[in-house]
């Protein structure tokens, strides 16, 4: 059975908590602007100014991080993205991190920013909601990465990979030169070509010319 545009948005983090008459009253004083995509078409770019918030209503997307440096690019596979990047909305780097792009058919649900500040953020517990959503993503981030070890060339692979994947599983494509993921882990690319072939032997990822695939980011640190 088709869910409800109410059961919809009550599947979103931000509206978590609502009852139907609740984001009812909320909904009635916000323009919700929905818009259809097809596979392969973008709905963010990288460094895009992040005014508003993007729900992904339906569909798979993928999230692409190109490095400012030019040494790699990280695509990871998100099919249960639900909102692009609440949190960049706030503090002093109010841009997108990564392009996200639909890797099917999919519907957008975006709210601006002055519509969130005024009436949104008037909830308590929409308020409540975005506050936990910046402040999950934070301890995330910093449990995976500070205190992930990184003793071994396998662990600094690992470590890579978590630093600038949006979550720390999933599908990951990498394209990038083995010499420059030795200069970033700070090891030879002898050492990082022997873990890298020996995660391949093990079934764990997919070696390709000019980079490398990923299956399952999780069953390189189980």
């Amino acid at each position: 059975m088709e869910l409800t545009m109410f059961e919809r948005l009550l599947q979103l983090p931000l509206f978590q908590g609502l009852t139907q008459l609740e984001i009812a009253d909320v909904m009635s004083h916000v323009r919700l602007d929905f818009a259809n995509y097809h596979r392969g078409d973008e709905v963010v770019m990288q460094d895009d100014a992040c005014r508003a918030l993007v729900y992904i209503i339906s569909g798979e997307m993928t999230a692409e991080y190109r490095d400012p440096k030019g040494r790699f690019t990280l695509t990871e596979h998100l099919p249960n993205l639900k909102v692009i990047e609440p949190y960049n909305m706030f503090g002093m780097h109010q841009k997108y991190s990564r392009t996200y792009t639909f890797s099917t058919d999919g519907t957008t649900l975006t709210i601006d920013k002055p519509m969130v500040l005024k009436n949104l953020m008037a909830n308590n517990i929409i308020r409540i909601n975005l506050m936990n959503i910046t402040s999950n993503k934070y301890q995330q981030t910093m449990r995976m990465v500070w205190n992930f070890p990184d003793e071994t060339v396998w662990q600094k692979i690992v470590k890579f990979l978590l630093t600038y994947s949006i979550v720390p599983k999933g599908k990951k494509d990498v394209i990038m030169k083995m010499t420059d993921l030795a200069d970033i882990i700070h090891e030879t690319r002898l050492n990082v070509s022997g873990v890298l072939n020996e995660m391949q032997k093990q079934g764990l990822m997919t070696l390709q010319r000019g980079g490398f695939t990923i299956h399952e980011l999780q069953n390189l640190y189980r």
